[in-house]
Protein backbone atom coordinates (compact mmCIF):
# COMPACT_ATOMS: atom_id res chain seq x y z
CA UNK A 1 0.00 0.00 0.00
CA UNK A 2 2.87 2.35 0.78
CA UNK A 3 4.35 1.49 -2.60
CA UNK A 4 1.14 2.55 -4.36
CA UNK A 5 1.02 5.80 -2.42
CA UNK A 6 4.67 6.48 -3.18
CA UNK A 7 4.07 5.81 -6.88
CA UNK A 8 1.21 8.29 -6.93
CA UNK A 9 3.27 10.95 -5.24
CA UNK A 10 6.25 10.26 -7.46
CA UNK A 11 4.11 10.96 -10.48
CA UNK A 12 3.22 14.39 -9.14
CA UNK A 13 5.94 15.51 -6.76
CA UNK A 14 8.63 17.84 -8.01
CA UNK A 15 10.42 21.05 -7.14
CA UNK A 16 13.49 22.11 -5.21
CA UNK A 17 14.26 21.05 -1.65
CA UNK A 18 16.24 23.46 0.50
CA UNK A 19 19.39 22.42 2.35
CA UNK A 20 20.27 23.76 5.79
CA UNK A 21 23.60 25.13 6.96
CA UNK A 22 24.81 25.42 10.54
CA UNK A 23 25.39 29.03 11.61
CA UNK A 24 26.86 28.57 15.10
CA UNK A 25 25.89 28.46 18.77
CA UNK A 26 24.66 31.36 20.86
CA UNK A 27 27.32 32.79 23.17
CA UNK A 28 24.76 34.01 25.74
CA UNK A 29 22.09 31.32 25.69
CA UNK A 30 21.45 27.71 24.58
CA UNK A 31 20.00 28.12 21.03
CA UNK A 32 21.83 27.66 17.76
CA UNK A 33 21.43 29.19 14.32
CA UNK A 34 20.47 27.40 11.10
CA UNK A 35 21.03 29.32 7.87
CA UNK A 36 20.88 33.02 8.69
CA UNK A 37 17.46 33.41 10.26
CA UNK A 38 16.29 30.20 11.92
CA UNK A 39 16.85 29.97 15.68
CA UNK A 40 16.58 26.46 17.11
CA UNK A 41 16.59 24.94 20.59
CA UNK A 42 19.04 22.04 20.92
CA UNK A 43 17.66 18.66 21.99
CA UNK A 44 18.38 17.98 25.63
CA UNK A 45 20.43 14.84 26.29
CA UNK A 46 19.18 12.62 29.11
CA UNK A 47 21.07 9.45 30.06
CA UNK A 48 23.01 9.58 26.80
CA UNK A 49 19.99 9.86 24.51
CA UNK A 50 17.88 12.55 22.86
CA UNK A 51 14.41 12.28 21.33
CA UNK A 52 12.20 14.31 19.05
CA UNK A 53 13.07 17.02 16.56
CA UNK A 54 14.52 20.48 17.25
CA UNK A 55 12.02 23.30 17.57
CA UNK A 56 12.98 26.19 15.29
CA UNK A 57 11.52 29.63 14.65
CA UNK A 58 12.25 32.29 12.07
CA UNK A 59 13.92 35.26 13.75
CA UNK A 60 14.52 38.85 12.72
CA UNK A 61 18.07 40.11 12.35
CA UNK A 62 17.95 42.06 15.64
CA UNK A 63 16.89 38.94 17.54
CA UNK A 64 19.73 36.94 16.01
CA UNK A 65 22.17 39.71 16.89
CA UNK A 66 21.21 39.58 20.58
CA UNK A 67 22.08 35.86 20.68
CA UNK A 68 25.74 36.65 19.93
CA UNK A 69 26.16 33.70 17.61
CA UNK A 70 29.70 32.34 17.65
CA UNK A 71 31.34 30.92 14.55
CA UNK A 72 31.04 27.12 14.46
CA UNK A 73 34.05 25.04 15.46
CA UNK A 74 34.34 22.05 13.07
CA UNK A 75 35.47 18.82 14.71
CA UNK A 76 38.16 17.19 12.63
CA UNK A 77 41.66 15.81 12.98
CA UNK A 78 43.50 14.77 16.12
CA UNK A 79 42.20 17.72 18.16
CA UNK A 80 38.53 16.91 17.60
CA UNK A 81 36.52 16.48 20.81
CA UNK A 82 33.55 14.84 19.08
CA UNK A 83 32.82 12.56 16.13
CA UNK A 84 29.58 11.27 14.66
CA UNK A 85 28.49 8.16 12.80
CA UNK A 86 25.18 7.14 11.26
CA UNK A 87 23.50 3.81 10.71
CA UNK A 88 20.08 3.90 9.10
CA UNK A 89 18.03 6.38 11.14
CA UNK A 90 20.36 6.29 14.16
CA UNK A 91 22.92 9.04 14.73
CA UNK A 92 25.62 8.47 17.35
CA UNK A 93 27.90 11.23 18.62
CA UNK A 94 31.00 10.07 20.50
CA UNK A 95 33.54 11.91 22.60
CA UNK A 96 37.28 11.91 22.01
CA UNK A 97 37.58 9.11 24.55
CA UNK A 98 35.30 6.94 22.43
CA UNK A 99 32.40 6.96 24.88
CA UNK A 100 28.97 7.87 23.44
CA UNK A 101 27.84 11.44 24.10
CA UNK A 102 24.37 11.04 22.60
CA UNK A 103 22.32 8.61 20.52
CA UNK A 104 19.40 10.00 18.49
CA UNK A 105 16.99 8.69 15.87
CA UNK A 106 15.51 10.67 13.01
CA UNK A 107 12.61 9.82 10.71
CA UNK A 108 14.73 9.79 7.54
CA UNK A 109 17.57 7.34 6.86
CA UNK A 110 20.87 9.22 7.04
CA UNK A 111 23.05 8.78 3.99
CA UNK A 112 26.14 10.59 5.29
CA UNK A 113 27.43 12.67 8.19
CA UNK A 114 28.69 15.92 6.68
CA UNK A 115 30.24 17.76 9.61
CA UNK A 116 30.33 17.89 13.41
CA UNK A 117 30.57 21.16 15.38
CA UNK A 118 31.16 21.90 19.06
CA UNK A 119 30.39 24.98 21.13
CA UNK A 120 33.16 26.95 22.80
CA UNK A 121 32.82 25.09 26.10
CA UNK A 122 31.89 21.76 24.50
CA UNK A 123 28.52 21.74 26.28
CA UNK A 124 26.66 21.60 22.95
CA UNK A 125 27.35 19.70 19.76
CA UNK A 126 25.78 19.97 16.30
CA UNK A 127 25.77 17.55 13.38
CA UNK A 128 25.07 18.31 9.72
CA UNK A 129 23.96 15.20 7.86
CA UNK A 130 22.57 14.25 4.48
CA UNK A 131 19.23 12.61 3.71
CA UNK A 132 17.39 12.08 0.44
CA UNK A 133 14.08 13.81 -0.22
CA UNK A 134 12.18 14.02 -3.47
CA UNK A 135 15.06 12.37 -5.29
CA UNK A 136 17.63 14.89 -4.05
CA UNK A 137 20.29 14.75 -1.36
CA UNK A 138 19.81 17.58 1.14
CA UNK A 139 21.47 18.60 4.39
CA UNK A 140 19.73 18.78 7.77
CA UNK A 141 21.19 20.08 11.03
CA UNK A 142 20.52 18.86 14.56
CA UNK A 143 22.16 20.05 17.78
CA UNK A 144 22.27 18.58 21.27
CA UNK A 145 22.53 20.16 24.71
CA UNK A 146 24.96 18.02 26.69
CA UNK A 147 24.53 20.05 29.87
CA UNK A 148 27.17 21.59 32.06
CA UNK A 149 29.32 19.04 33.90
CA UNK A 150 30.11 21.54 36.65
CA UNK A 151 26.48 21.67 37.73
CA UNK A 152 25.49 18.12 36.89
CA UNK A 153 24.01 16.12 39.77
CA UNK A 154 26.27 13.17 40.63
CA UNK A 155 24.69 9.73 40.61
CA UNK A 156 23.80 8.29 44.05
CA UNK A 157 26.44 6.23 45.82
CA UNK A 158 25.12 2.64 45.89
CA UNK A 159 27.09 1.97 49.09
CA UNK A 160 25.13 4.59 51.04
CA UNK A 161 21.66 4.42 49.51
CA UNK A 162 19.27 1.82 48.24
CA UNK A 163 17.06 2.87 45.33
CA UNK A 164 13.36 2.58 45.97
CA UNK A 165 11.57 0.79 43.14
CA UNK A 166 8.78 2.72 41.48
CA UNK A 167 5.49 0.89 41.98
CA UNK A 168 3.68 -0.18 38.83
CA UNK A 169 0.21 1.30 38.55
CA UNK A 170 -2.49 -1.35 38.39
CA UNK A 171 -5.90 -0.34 37.13
CA UNK A 172 -8.68 -1.01 39.60
CA UNK A 173 -10.89 -3.70 38.00
CA UNK A 174 -13.91 -1.82 39.34
CA UNK A 175 -13.09 1.07 37.00
CA UNK A 176 -13.11 -1.12 33.91
CA UNK A 177 -16.39 -2.71 34.97
CA UNK A 178 -18.01 0.68 35.64
CA UNK A 179 -16.79 2.08 32.30
CA UNK A 180 -18.19 -0.89 30.39
CA UNK A 181 -21.55 -0.48 32.10
CA UNK A 182 -21.67 3.29 31.48
CA UNK A 183 -20.91 2.90 27.78
CA UNK A 184 -23.85 0.51 27.43
CA UNK A 185 -26.29 2.44 29.64
CA UNK A 186 -29.61 3.58 28.22
CA UNK A 187 -30.03 7.30 27.62
CA UNK A 188 -32.14 7.84 30.75
CA UNK A 189 -29.62 6.05 32.97
CA UNK A 190 -26.42 7.34 31.38
CA UNK A 191 -25.76 10.20 33.81
CA UNK A 192 -26.06 7.93 36.85
CA UNK A 193 -23.85 5.33 35.16
CA UNK A 194 -21.06 7.81 34.46
CA UNK A 195 -21.33 9.19 38.00
CA UNK A 196 -20.82 5.61 39.18
CA UNK A 197 -17.50 5.62 37.31
CA UNK A 198 -16.45 8.74 39.23
CA UNK A 199 -17.38 6.99 42.48
CA UNK A 200 -14.47 4.57 41.91
CA UNK A 201 -12.21 6.91 39.89
CA UNK A 202 -12.98 10.51 40.78
CA UNK A 203 -10.79 12.01 38.01
CA UNK A 204 -11.65 9.62 35.19
CA UNK A 205 -11.37 11.78 32.02
CA UNK A 206 -13.93 9.96 29.91
CA UNK A 207 -16.52 10.07 32.70
CA UNK A 208 -16.03 13.81 33.21
CA UNK A 209 -16.30 14.41 29.46
CA UNK A 210 -19.49 12.35 29.14
CA UNK A 211 -21.09 13.94 32.20
CA UNK A 212 -20.36 17.45 30.89
CA UNK A 213 -22.08 16.57 27.61
CA UNK A 214 -25.11 15.16 29.40
CA UNK A 215 -25.34 18.23 31.63
CA UNK A 216 -25.30 20.53 28.62
CA UNK A 217 -27.99 18.42 26.96
CA UNK A 218 -30.10 19.01 30.08
CA UNK A 219 -29.70 22.79 29.67
CA UNK A 220 -27.20 23.04 32.54
CA UNK A 221 -24.31 24.98 30.94
CA UNK A 222 -22.87 26.16 34.27
CA UNK A 223 -22.65 22.58 35.52
CA UNK A 224 -21.14 21.45 32.22
CA UNK A 225 -18.45 24.14 32.43
CA UNK A 226 -17.71 23.18 36.03
CA UNK A 227 -17.27 19.53 35.03
CA UNK A 228 -15.00 20.49 32.14
CA UNK A 229 -12.95 22.45 34.66
CA UNK A 230 -12.53 19.24 36.68
CA UNK A 231 -11.42 17.50 33.49
CA UNK A 232 -8.78 20.18 32.82
CA UNK A 233 -7.50 19.90 36.40
CA UNK A 234 -7.65 16.11 36.68
CA UNK A 235 -3.93 15.54 36.11
CA UNK A 236 -4.75 12.32 34.24
CA UNK A 237 -2.48 11.68 31.25
CA UNK A 238 -5.53 10.95 29.07
CA UNK A 239 -7.33 14.17 30.02
CA UNK A 240 -5.90 16.12 27.08
CA UNK A 241 -7.42 13.61 24.65
CA UNK A 242 -10.92 14.24 26.03
CA UNK A 243 -10.36 18.00 26.23
CA UNK A 244 -9.50 18.02 22.53
CA UNK A 245 -12.50 15.77 21.82
CA UNK A 246 -14.74 18.35 23.50
CA UNK A 247 -13.35 21.15 21.33
CA UNK A 248 -15.05 19.77 18.21
CA UNK A 249 -17.86 17.59 19.58
CA UNK A 250 -21.21 18.89 18.22
CA UNK A 251 -22.63 18.27 21.70
CA UNK A 252 -20.64 21.30 22.92
CA UNK A 253 -21.29 23.52 19.89
CA UNK A 254 -23.49 25.87 21.96
CA UNK A 255 -20.52 26.68 24.21
CA UNK A 256 -17.82 27.00 21.55
CA UNK A 257 -17.87 30.82 21.54
CA UNK A 258 -17.84 31.00 25.35
CA UNK A 259 -14.38 32.17 26.60
CA UNK A 260 -14.76 29.97 29.70
CA UNK A 261 -15.34 26.88 27.56
CA UNK A 262 -12.43 27.70 25.27
CA UNK A 263 -10.13 28.13 28.28
CA UNK A 264 -11.18 24.86 29.93
CA UNK A 265 -10.65 22.76 26.79
CA UNK A 266 -7.57 24.71 25.65
CA UNK A 267 -9.10 25.67 22.32
CA UNK A 268 -6.91 28.77 21.95
CA UNK A 269 -3.84 27.15 23.48
CA UNK A 270 -0.90 26.26 21.24
CA UNK A 271 -0.04 22.59 21.58
CA UNK A 272 3.11 21.68 23.47
CA UNK A 273 2.97 17.88 23.53
CA UNK A 274 3.18 15.70 20.42
CA UNK A 275 -0.42 14.55 20.91
CA UNK A 276 -1.79 18.07 21.17
CA UNK A 277 0.29 19.25 18.21
CA UNK A 278 -1.15 16.44 16.08
CA UNK A 279 -4.77 16.50 17.30
CA UNK A 280 -5.23 19.96 18.81
CA UNK A 281 -7.01 21.48 15.82
CA UNK A 282 -9.11 18.40 15.10
CA UNK A 283 -6.50 16.03 13.69
CA UNK A 284 -7.09 17.11 10.09
CA UNK A 285 -4.17 18.23 7.90
CA UNK A 286 -3.82 19.07 4.22
CA UNK A 287 -1.36 19.93 1.48
CA UNK A 288 -2.73 22.09 -1.31
CA UNK A 289 -2.06 20.50 -4.68
CA UNK A 290 -0.86 22.15 -7.85
CA UNK A 291 -1.14 20.62 -11.30
CA UNK A 292 1.98 18.71 -12.41
CA UNK A 293 3.83 19.96 -9.34
CA UNK A 294 2.61 18.39 -6.11
CA UNK A 295 -0.42 16.30 -5.13
CA UNK A 296 -3.31 17.37 -2.94
CA UNK A 297 -3.00 15.44 0.32
CA UNK A 298 -5.60 15.24 3.07
CA UNK A 299 -4.66 13.50 6.31
CA UNK A 300 -7.15 12.85 9.12
CA UNK A 301 -6.13 11.32 12.46
CA UNK A 302 -8.67 10.35 15.14
CA UNK A 303 -8.44 9.72 18.87
CA UNK A 304 -8.82 5.95 18.36
CA UNK A 305 -5.43 6.00 16.54
CA UNK A 306 -6.94 5.54 13.08
CA UNK A 307 -5.51 7.59 10.22
CA UNK A 308 -6.87 8.20 6.73
CA UNK A 309 -4.87 9.70 3.88
CA UNK A 310 -6.30 10.75 0.54
CA UNK A 311 -3.99 11.66 -2.31
CA UNK A 312 -5.21 13.41 -5.46
CA UNK A 313 -3.10 14.54 -8.37
CA UNK A 314 -3.58 15.52 -11.99
CA UNK A 315 -1.07 16.12 -14.75
CA UNK A 316 -1.35 15.94 -18.55
CA UNK A 317 -4.66 14.10 -18.42
CA UNK A 318 -3.51 11.56 -15.81
CA UNK A 319 -5.43 11.60 -12.52
CA UNK A 320 -4.94 9.81 -9.22
CA UNK A 321 -7.45 9.65 -6.37
CA UNK A 322 -6.16 7.18 -3.79
CA UNK A 323 -7.65 6.67 -0.30
CA UNK A 324 -5.60 4.91 2.40
CA UNK A 325 -6.42 3.83 5.92
CA UNK A 326 -4.07 2.78 8.69
CA UNK A 327 -3.06 3.52 12.27
CA UNK A 328 -0.86 6.06 13.98
CA UNK A 329 1.22 6.13 17.14
CA UNK A 330 3.59 8.55 18.81
CA UNK A 331 7.28 7.83 19.23
CA UNK A 332 8.61 10.75 21.24
CA UNK A 333 7.95 13.82 19.07
CA UNK A 334 7.53 11.72 15.92
CA UNK A 335 4.29 10.38 14.46
CA UNK A 336 4.60 6.86 13.05
CA UNK A 337 1.98 5.87 10.46
CA UNK A 338 1.32 2.23 9.65
CA UNK A 339 -0.33 1.52 6.28
CA UNK A 340 -0.78 -2.26 6.16
CA UNK A 341 -0.70 -4.22 2.93
CA UNK A 342 -3.85 -6.29 2.54
CA UNK A 343 -3.29 -9.98 3.06
CA UNK A 344 0.21 -9.54 4.49
CA UNK A 345 1.55 -9.37 8.01
CA UNK A 346 2.41 -5.84 9.14
CA UNK A 347 6.14 -5.13 9.19
CA UNK A 348 8.50 -2.18 9.42
CA UNK A 349 8.13 -1.78 5.64
CA UNK A 350 4.54 -0.63 6.26
CA UNK A 351 5.61 2.23 8.56
CA UNK A 352 6.15 5.85 7.57
CA UNK A 353 7.67 8.51 9.79
CA UNK A 354 6.34 12.03 10.28
CA UNK A 355 7.91 14.90 12.17
CA UNK A 356 6.75 18.34 13.19
CA UNK A 357 8.21 21.48 11.63
CA UNK A 358 7.49 25.15 12.19
CA UNK A 359 5.63 26.93 9.40
CA UNK A 360 5.20 30.58 10.31
CA UNK A 361 3.17 30.69 13.52
CA UNK A 362 1.84 27.14 13.26
CA UNK A 363 3.03 23.58 13.00
CA UNK A 364 3.51 21.63 9.79
CA UNK A 365 3.80 17.85 9.58
CA UNK A 366 6.36 16.36 7.20
CA UNK A 367 5.75 12.70 6.40
CA UNK A 368 8.45 10.66 4.69
CA UNK A 369 7.12 7.61 2.88
CA UNK A 370 10.38 6.20 1.61
CA UNK A 371 11.49 6.01 -2.03
CA UNK A 372 12.54 9.66 -1.73
CA UNK A 373 8.91 10.76 -1.33
CA UNK A 374 7.51 13.05 1.30
CA UNK A 375 4.79 15.64 1.73
CA UNK A 376 4.19 18.52 4.10
CA UNK A 377 0.67 19.07 5.43
CA UNK A 378 -0.68 22.02 7.42
CA UNK A 379 -3.51 21.83 9.96
CA UNK A 380 -7.04 22.32 8.69
CA UNK A 381 -8.78 24.68 11.10
CA UNK A 382 -12.30 23.60 11.95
Amino acid sequence: MRAALAAALLAAAAGPVAADTFGGFSGVDRPYLVNSDKVCAPLVVVAGAATGSPRCDKAAADVVAKLSIKSPIPQSGAKASFAATASGRTLTVTRKTGEPAVVWQTTDPISKVVEVYASQYEDRVAVAYNVRRLGKEVTDVVAFDLGKPSVATPPPDPSTSTPTPTPTAVEDPRVGKALAAARKAAKGKALAAWQAVLAVDKANPEALYRIAGLQLARKQPADALSTLGLLAASGNADAIEWQIEARFDPAFAALRADPAFRAKVGLDHKGTTAYERLMGLGGQWEQTGTSCDKPEVRLAATRDRVIRIRVKSACDGQKFDLPFKGTWRLDGDHVVITLPTRGKQVSAEDEAGCRFEVAGDEDALRCSLGRDIDFVVLPTRR
